[in-house]
């Protein structure tokens, strides 16, 4: 699955899950920038209720504060939603939630500077400017400082912060009587508008960079766990999946199945027309394998011909062996392979945990038994861990 972190932000591209929840973690998780600009804004007000005495600031003040506590209180309550994994429908809500409180506090903060430029104050007073343009700046320096906040998401906060308070400053210099006065107050919003503009193309070179070392950090994680062959998980990312699996049987009460199996007559087929054609052939058996099986179901090579499938959610050995059936049946039909029809077959082992045990090591030896059971006694069929030997062979 694929997902835009903002679908706004097109030229961004779109992103593997893995990423885009790893980023949300970025932006969401911080506590302290939030909590510092929670703490500037809320003194500021206070200083300026103070100074102004005007019930208006107060209020915007307090708002402020309650869109930063409600920030840090939906940070603490994803923290310790994520000490599990989450998908990514649940990190695009928690994005949302986080997103919105910002918005929240970037247009309280816009409001809370606008009101206290604009109202009685007299014209050529420094403090209430000082204090306002420094409110602003410390909001964008928030914004710019996290490198996974999102183009699309600091423009519009920053818009909501410093558009009112760029409109307040140009409401001020007119009211002025000392010209240097006048020029300070547009040069100030002449700077708070051009620092509004470079913190977006920061955001959007940092964001890019951080999204592309992300995504390659998770290639390179998921390159070594997959078999450069076939593409199908080798066996790190086979013991991972393997203890996830077993990890859930009690609360399912269900059973899994380990399929051990190789392909029959393909050391022929490779050592007649050659590697390549060998590594061919597999890739087009991994093709089919895993359209045999489910989506919770997982295949593994485990090096030459030789594959291992992880079944889960079993609630009988029938499914099992139905499942080997139908690889066999798959993997035995015709191939064609650089214009020549090539025929192989496969055999399969089978062991199932619980009853045949809990540990991968035990289950793939016992699996493998049984796979030399079926090709010495049935090539081309299956086997399970703990099948009496064919009638033939007990008679003999």
């Amino acid at each position: 699955m694929w997902r835009r972190l903002e679908s706004p932000d097109a030229a961004l591209g779109r992103l593997p899950d893995a990423a885009y929840v790893e980023l949300v973690d970025v932006v969401v998780r911080p506590i302290l920038p939030v909590a510092f600009i929670g703490l500037a804004s809320t003194s500021v007000g206070l200083l300026l209720t103070s100074r102004k005495q005007d019930l208006g600031i107060l209020v915007l003040t307090l708002l402020a504060a309650f869109a930063i506590a409600l920030c840090i209180a939906i940070t603490l309550a994803y923290r310790r939603a994520a000490k599990e994994p989450i998908t990514a429908l649940q990190a695009r809500r928690w994005e949302r939630m986080h997103d919105c409180a910002i918005y929240a506090f970037a247009a309280l903060l816009g409001a809370l500077n606008a009101r206290a430029l604009t109202i009685g104050h007299p014209p050529d007073s420094a403090l209430v400017p000082m204090l306002t343009s420094g409110l602003a700046f410390v909001f964008g320096g928030g914004a710019s400082s996290n490198v996974a906040f999102r183009p699309m998401f600091c423009r519009i906060a920053l818009a909501l912060a410093t558009v009112p308070t760029v409109a307040g400053f140009l409401y001020r210099a007119p009211g002025a009587t000392d010209p240097h006065v006048v020029a300070a107050f547009i040069l100030e919003a002449v700077l708070l508008t051009g620092f509004a503009f470079a913190v977006v193309h920061w955001a959007s070179r940092n964001y890019e960079t951080t999204r592309r070392q992300v995504v390659a950090k998770l290639d390179h994680a998921a390159m070594a766990r997959r078999d450069e062959l076939t593409g199908l998980a080798n066996r790190v990312r086979l013991r991972e999946r393997f203890e996830d699996a077993v990890a859930a049987l009690p609360a399912e009460g269900t059973a899994l199945a380990i399929h051990c199996l190789d392909l029959d007559r393909f050391k022929e087929v490779n050592d007649r027309y050659g590697h390549l054609f060998g590594d061919a052939l597999l890739r087009a058996a991994t093709a089919r394998l895993l359209g045999a099986l489910r989506s919770e179901d997982m295949a593994a090579r485990l090096g030459g011909d030789e594959f291992l499938v992880i079944q889960s959610g079993i609630a009988h050995e029938d499914e099992a062996r139905l499942l080997a059936h139908r690889i066999i049946r798959v993997l035995s039909a015709p191939y064609e392979i650089e214009g020549r029809e090539i025929r192989i077959g496969a055999s399969i082992g089978v062991a199932l945990a619980p009853r045949d045990g809990l540990a991968l090591d035990v289950l793939c030896a016992r699996a493998d038994a049984a796979l030399y059971r079926a090709k010495r006694d049935n090539r081309g069929g299956v086997s399970f861990w703990g099948d009496p030997p064919p009638a033939s062979l007990m008679q003999s």
